[in-house]
């Protein structure tokens, strides 16, 4: 998901004419759909549409009542069949969120619900399922993260329910339909109509799933990475305006292949030009929507700069959007607590592919600069955690929070920078492939790492993950005669914080600070470092506090990376006394047009 979350006043669900039960916001752990097939007709210059959902559920145990979400649908009737037992059952309401499914009792096992519903296709909406006049001309898209799903069908709708889906559209016969999977076949109907069926999906939580009807354009894109046919969907005549998206999309994919070491798992990949929508893009699979500002452009557009600087934007984002089809789709958050294992991985990957656009020096510049960003403001009066407990629609608007996508991707740049970059990735790939169309925690994660590194990074996710704030670090180095030369490092915060540092002749070397004081020993025959400097490749989620700038490396800047002197100039930037600012002078002059522009903007 990018980032750009709008929410509109939503409106109760549907009225059945008897007191409201009083349901959670979570459904039970009785009944676990194993598939869920979908009908729906729909013309867009309708306000209404109509659907049946067949769903294929395992009861854990007896049950009277089967509960399921649906918001905003005027169910017609609804059926259980059960072995050879197939007959009326009655729907009870539940909350908002939910209706039950009423059959006297069932014992546990295999069931099939089947439901026949009408919806509805707002004009005015931006999540759901909705509909826009586009140059004259009607289309339906959707929408459905976090929980819009059930607006569109009767569904289990919550990440940890994935499932495969069948779906099949009946339309005009001078519209196109898309959804996630393949279209497989094309069936003629009377009066104008026909059917579109689209093959299985993969495991998907009903969040992910997506569709669009309308008179639509198709840019052809060919085949990028390992095989994957990529189109570009757009309105009435905007087809030559996807060709710049459809080429980022063979730059990207194969970066996203090479360092998961799996291939795109979902068949094709479209991506859909949006009038409007709730979010910059959603990663829906096989179907990935962007509002279409963020996705089009006219081939008639002269190579420019401003060309130039939308097309790597446009990478970026495609980066962001496919590395949520291995972080996010092909494994799946097992709450929504954990949406940082999808957002989180995202924005860190996003930055990670866009690096191998950029010489080895500036490496890691731009995510350095987005921690900054996120640094800034958290504190508690400001911020939040990035796991939180969701239990209400209330506190669903704050899932995609920026803390979830920027901290995210800040505490794996630092876990990555702490555990090695080649270690990290073998964890990651591991993690991907145990879950893989599964769910996965964020002590799976862990697990994973540990298993790949040998260190345990369950006390440092604790702490970055579950409390607010930048850890402050100060150094001091203790030279006395007849002993060996150690670093003290005290922090300012409770918790685990993995330090990466090094010195004058002292290679990059990493510890977990756990009390407030640690007393670090260098190596054996070192003698007393002229400095030493407390972020080793710049990929710390802390604060070094220079209490003693004659230890800092300033005489040494040609020694440090672009990365480590980015992240120099930010903590010197609140140091705020006569010597970090003279320092920072000197960083002003420095060749890197960010490193540079940092510093000076410092010395306002």
């Amino acid at each position: 998901m990018w980032r750009a979350l709008a929410y509109g006043t939503l409106v109760a669900g549907s009225v059945f004419g008897q007191a409201l039960l009083n349901q959670s916001f979570y459904l039970s752990n009785g009944a676990i759909p194993r598939k869920e097939t979908v009908q729906l007709t729909i013309d867009p210059s309708r306000e209404t549409f109509e659907g049946s959902v067949s769903i294929d559920v395992e009861l854990k145990g007896p049950a009277s009542i089967i509960w399921l979400n649906a918001k905003n649908l005027t169910i017609g009737s609804a059926s259980i069949e059960q072995g050879d037992t197939a007959h009326p059952a009655k729907i009870v309401p539940g909350s908002n969120e939910s209706i039950g499914i009423d059959d006297g009792q069932l014992h546990a096992g295999s069931v099939t619900i089947r439901i026949a519903y009408q919806g509805r296709l707002d004009d005015k909406a931006l999540s759901g399922p909705y509909r826009r006049k586009v140059e004259g001309e009607w289309y339906a898209y959707t929408t459905f993260a976090p929980i819009e799903a059930r607006r569109a069908f009767p569904c289990f709708d919550e990440p940890r329910f994935k499932t495969p889906w069948d779906i099949s559209i009946r339309v005009k016969r001078d519209h196109k339909a898309f959804s996630n999977g393949r279209q497989i076949s094309e069936t003629e109907e009377p009066n104008g109509w026909k059917l579109v069926t689209f093959a299985t999906t993969e495991p998907l939580p009903a969040e992910m799933v997506a569709f669009a009807v309308g008179p639509f354009d198709v840019y052809d894109g060919g085949a990028a990475g390992h095989g994957t046919p990529v189109r570009v969907i757009t309105a009435k005549g905007h087809a030559a305006e996807g060709h710049a998206a459809a080429q980022a999309t063979a730059a990207i994919l194969p970066r996203l292949e090479a360092y998961t070491g799996i291939p795109y798992a979902f068949g094709k990949l479209d991506h859909l030009a949006l009038p409007a929508g709730a979010f910059g893009a959603v990663e829906n699979p096989g179907l990935i929507t962007y509002r279409t500002r963020n996705l089009l452009i006219s081939p008639r557009e002269a190579p420019n700069q401003e060309t130039a600087t939308f097309t790597r934007s446009l990478r970026a984002l495609q980066a962001h959007e496919i590395g949520h089809q291995w972080f996010g789709n092909l494994v799946t958050q097992a709450s929504w607590d954990d949406v940082w294992l999808s957002e989180g991985f995202a924005t860190w990957i996003s930055a990670k592919m866009m690096d191998q656009e950029v010489s080895p020096e500036r490496v890691h510049l731009a995510a350095i600069a987005a921690r900054e960003r996120m640094m800034a403001v958290d504190y508690p009066a400001r911020s939040r955690p990035v796991r939180i407990a969701i239990n209400s629609r209330d506190t669903a608007r704050d899932v995609y929070n920026r803390v979830v996508y920027e901290k995210g991707a800040a505490i794996l740049l630092m876990l990555e920078g702490w555990l090695g970059e080649d270690r990290f990735r073998d964890g990651l790939r591991a993690y991907l492939n145990e879950h893989r169309f599964g769910n996965a925690s964020t002590d799976d994660l862990a697990a994973a790492l540990r298993a790949a590194s040998g260190n345990d990074p369950s006390r440092v996710l604790n702490t970055f993950l579950n409390t607010t704030g930048v850890p402050e670090l100060s150094g001091q180095l203790l030279c006395e005669r007849d002993s060996a030369p150690r670093l003290r490092v005290t922090k300012s915060t409770p918790g685990s914080v993995p330090v990466c540092w090094r010195a004058d002749r002292v290679a990059s070397s990493c510890t977990v600070l756990e009390g407030p004081s640690t007393e670090i020993a260098l190596p054996t025959g070192t003698a007393c470092p002229a400095w030493f400097y407390l972020n080793s490749g710049g990929t710390g989620y802390y604060r070094t506090h220079w209490t003693r700038l004659s230890e800092a490396p300033m005489q040494a800047l040609s020694e440090l990376s672009g990365a480590e002197k980015l992240t120099l100039v930010y903590d010197l930037r609140v140091t705020k006394n006569a010597s970090a600012q003279a320092a920072l002078a000197r960083l002003a002059s420095d060749a890197d047009p960010e490193i540079s522009s940092a510093a000076r903007e410092a010395l306002k």
